[in-house]
């Protein structure tokens, strides 16, 4: 088992995952130091830190690191007794009477971007999000445009109907979506079809004049009431920083959504 290779292969699908490696052990153990263990957010693990008990808790204590964020060092005495020691030490019922040191590592998963439209201003916003920590997901319903040799800076690429592409995907709340497409009318469905998930998202724009924003806005509350929460709309798109070509466009969408990324931009 290549710990290193299922690694980068989690990462390059944006899974987010810990590795658990045995940093230390002392007396009877079945883990050794240099043990590695990969444990993803459902449990599921790869490698071993030395199986048994250990292992089902050092798993454990994986997801629950995963759930904070955070990095953590553990030590365990692995005895059936219940010996006195110091108030940091968990001990695992196990009868080896030694004991063993984990570090365990939080590899989280990145922000997703959905852009729905691989054109000039898709491309170029794909180009300055690729150095910053988002995942990105280009979206679109031409052939041409999903592709390395078009679009080299998206992390995922999609070839979809978009009505039934954002009817049926479900992404996760922490989740920012630009609407970039070639036709008014794949923006709004594209739109009305995140809206109707009822869900937080983070950030969703939508390239429009003020006149098409607010043509949009008032689709949106008349298709989910007049208290349809749009405080996580933009648009028009994009911080106000000057210019109107596509790459310049791009880069104040880039910086908007760093901006509510790093919550410097009030909703």
């Amino acid at each position: 088992m290549d710990i290193y290779k299922t690694a980068a292969e989690l990462r390059s699908k944006n899974e987010a995952f810990v590795i658990a490696f045995v940093v230390n052990a002392v007396g009877s153990s079945p883990g050794k130091a240099g043990f590695k263990m990969i444990v993803k957010c459902n449990g599921s693990s790869s490698g071993t830190v030395g199986g048994g008990a250990i292992e089902a808790e050092a798993i454990n204590e994986a997801k629950e690191c995963l759930l904070k964020g955070e990095n953590k060092l553990q030590e365990y005495y692995l005895s059936n007794k219940s010996p006195k020691v110091n108030e940091n030490i968990k001990i695992v019922p196990m009868s080896c009477n030694g004991a063993i040191t984990i570090f365990y590592e939080v590899h989280g998963s990145q922000p997703t971007v959905h852009i729905f439209g691989g054109g000039h201003v898709g491309n170029s916003l794909l180009y300055f999000l690729k150095p910053l920590k988002f995942y990105s997901v280009l979206v679109d319903n031409r052939p041409e445009y999903i592709s390395k040799e078009k679009n080299p800076n998206a992390s995922e690429y999609i070839l979809s109907d978009y009505n039934e592409y954002t009817k049926k995907f479900a992404p996760p709340e922490d989740a920012y979506f630009v609407i970039v497409t070639h036709g008014h009318n794949y923006d709004e469905i594209i739109l009305k079809n995140i809206y109707a998930k009822k869900k937080k998202y983070k950030y969703i724009g939508v390239i429009a004049s003020k006149s098409k924003a607010a043509s949009l806005m008032n689709s949106l509350k008349s298709e989910f009431g007049s208290k349809v929460d749009l405080s996580n709309f933009h648009s028009p798109i994009g911080l106000k920083i000057g210019g109107s070509s596509a790459e310049e466009i791009a880069l104040g969408v880039a910086a908007e959504i760093q901006s509510i990324c790093y919550k410097k931009l009030k909703q």
